[in-house]
């Protein structure tokens, strides 16, 4: 796989992952996540989203 190839398919994930977690707090869904001792948690995706992003959620 060539350099360039492998940016798009980042890019390509990046923004997969970002849709899908807008979606979710567009529709107050949760999303499981991992805590620093590596225990499952369920936290809101809205909460995440704006964390990550630092955009409202539509």
């Amino acid at each position: 796989m060539s350099e360039e190839d492998r940016k798009k398919l980042i890019k390509g994930l990046e923004m997969s992952s970002y849709k899908t977690l807008r979606r979710k707090a567009m529709l107050n869904e949760n999303v499981v996540q991992s805590d620093e001792t590596g225990e499952m948690v369920v936290v809101p995706a809205r909460e995440v989203f704006t964390k990550l992003y630092n955009e409202p959620v539509p």
